[in-house]
This record gives structure tokens, C-alpha cells and sequence, in this order.
């Protein structure tokens, strides 16, 4: 019985911290759907966030140290996944490019 709870806890922790937000992202999505649909469930505060560690846009003190990398350092980041993030940001279908914008998209609106 306590290997059940225990794996119950597990995978409700893990539904939590995951960030993918689970919409289809197409060639066409904007970074502003691609950041709705799949970064703002962490980087949007709330629980998910405060448990991944995620900055929050918006949050400028916390972004001063990730934009002080540039945009390139970060969109790597994101691609390759970091910390509690997984790689491309749970985004399997985004391109590099979208990425890119996406992470220029919140970096902008954390200025």
C-alpha cells in the first residue's frame, strides 16, 4: 500500500511540474500562442512556476541576470532544456526559430 501512495504522489508531482500546456504548436503559431500554449503554465507564475523555478515574465529583477546572457544563450538554454526545464520547453514541434522568438518574446516582456 505504500509504494501505491507513493506512486500516486509521484506522478501527481510530476503532472504538476511538467510545462507543456499540450496545444498543437503549427508553423504558423506566433510567440505569443507558442508561449500561451506551452510556457506560461511555469513562466507565468502560480504554483507550477513557484515549483519549477521558473522566472516569470514580467518579473524584470529576476530576468536582468538571464537577458545580461543574450538572447542566443537563452534561446540554448531552451532548446537543450535546463534546470527543471525540459528540453525546447516541452515544445516537441517548435523549430528553433520559434523558440527563438518565443524566448525574445518573453525576454521583451520582462524589460
Amino acid at each position: 500500500m505504500k509504494k501505491l501512495k507513493l506512486a500516486l504522489i509521484s506522478s501527481m508531482f510530476m503532472g504538476l511540474v511538467g510545462c507543456s500546456g499540450g496545444v498543437d504548436i503549427t508553423a504558423s503559431s506566433t510567440a505569443e500562442e507558442i508561449y500561451n500554449a506551452s510556457c506560461a503554465s511555469c513562466h507565468g507564475g502560480g504554483l507550477k512556476g513557484w515549483m519549477t523555478g521558473a522566472p516569470e515574465v514580467g518579473d524584470v529583477e529576476t530576468w536582468k541576470p538571464l537577458q545580461a546572457k543574450g538572447v542566443e544563450a537563452m534561446t540554448l538554454f531552451s532548446i537543450k532544456g535546463v534546470n527543471k526545464m525540459p528540453a525546447r520547453g516541452g515544445c516537441k514541434t517548435c523549430t528553433d526559430e520559434q523558440i527563438k522568438a518565443t524566448v525574445e518574446y518573453m525576454a521583451e516582456n520582462s524589460k
